[in-house]
C-alpha cells in the first residue's frame, strides 16, 4: 500500500511540474550567419587578386520543455562557403572555383540544474558534409584540369553550455547565447580520405580537408547567439 501511495505521489509531483513548466522556444542562430558573411569579405582580407568569396549560414532550433528542469529541442543548421582564385600570369588562363557546405540535423537534451535560464546541453545528430573543386592548376608545370565533388555522412555529438534568457514573465522575446564544442564521426570514407584515394600524394590538401570537416563544417568549437520567442 505504501508503495503504490508513493508511486502516485511521484506521478502527481511529475505531471505538476510538467504542466507548470511547459513551454515552446523557437529561436534563430545568428552563429552560422556570421560565418557566411565573413567569406563574403573574403577578397577583401585576403590581399591577392583574382580571389573571390562569399557564404551563407543559418540555423533554426525548436524547443520543448518537459519539465521545469528537463527539456528537448530540435535544430537544422546550414553552411556554404565559395571560393575562387583566378591568375593569367603565366599567359595561360589558371583558375579554381571551390564550393563547400554542410547540412546538420540535431537533436538535444537540455538540463536545467537551477531551474533558471542557465542550460547543460548534449546533441546527437547527423551531417553532411560536400566538397567540390573545378578549374585549372599548373602541376609540375604543366596545365591539369582539376575536378573533384564528393560528399561523407557522419554522426555528430556534442555538448555546451547556455542560457536562455526571456524578457517577459511568461515567456515573450528570447535571447540565447552559448557554446560548446561538437566532434563528427565519419560515416564510411571522409571527405579527405576519399580526395586521397583519387590523388594519391596530396596529402596537404586532404589535412586541408580534414580541417574544415573537424574545426568548421562538421565539428569543432561552437559559439552561438540565439535570437527568438518563448510561449
Amino acid at each position: 500500500m505504501a508503495r503504490k501511495v508513493l508511486v502516485i505521489l511521484i506521478l502527481a509531483a511529475l505531471v505538476a511540474t510538467g504542466a507548470f513548466a511547459q513551454k515552446n522556444s523557437i529561436t534563430y542562430d545568428v552563429g552560422p550567419t556570421l560565418v557566411g558573411l565573413g567569406f563574403n569579405a573574403l577578397e577583401n582580407i585576403i590581399p591577392e587578386d583574382g580571389v573571390s568569396g562569399n557564404g551563407l549560414g543559418f540555423a533554426f532550433q525548436y524547443e520543448r520543455n518537459l519539465f521545469k528542469m528537463l527539456s528537448v529541442a530540435g535544430r537544422f543548421a546550414y553552411l556554404s562557403i565559395n571560393g575562387g582564385y583566378t591568375d593569367n600570369s603565366y599567359g595561360i588562363n589558371l583558375g579554381l572555383d571551390m564550393n563547400m557546405s554542410s547540412y546538420s540535423i540535431e537533436g538535444h537534451v537540455r538540463y536545467y540544474p537551477f531551474f533558471g535560464s542557465f542550460f547543460l546541453d548534449g546533441t546527437l545528430g547527423y551531417a553532411n558534409f560536400s566538397a567540390a573543386f573545378n578549374g585549372q592548376a599548373l602541376i609540375d608545370n604543366i596545365p591539369r584540369v582539376i575536378s573533384f565533388d564528393e560528399s561523407g555522412n557522419y554522426m555528430k555529438v556534442g555538448a555546451k553550455i547556455g542560457w536562455r534568457i526571456s524578457l517577459g514573465s511568461n515567456g515573450g522575446f528570447t535571447i540565447e547565447p552559448a557554446f560548446g564544442y561538437y566532434h563528427g564521426i565519419a560515416l564510411g570514407d571522409s571527405v579527405g580520405q576519399k580526395f586521397s584515394d583519387r590523388v594519391p600524394g596530396e596529402g596537404d590538401v586532404k589535412n586541408l580537408f580534414d580541417m574544415f570537416e573537424k574545426l568548421m563544417f562538421v565539428g569543432g568549437p561552437r559559439l552561438s547567439l540565439g535570437f527568438g520567442w518563448s510561449f
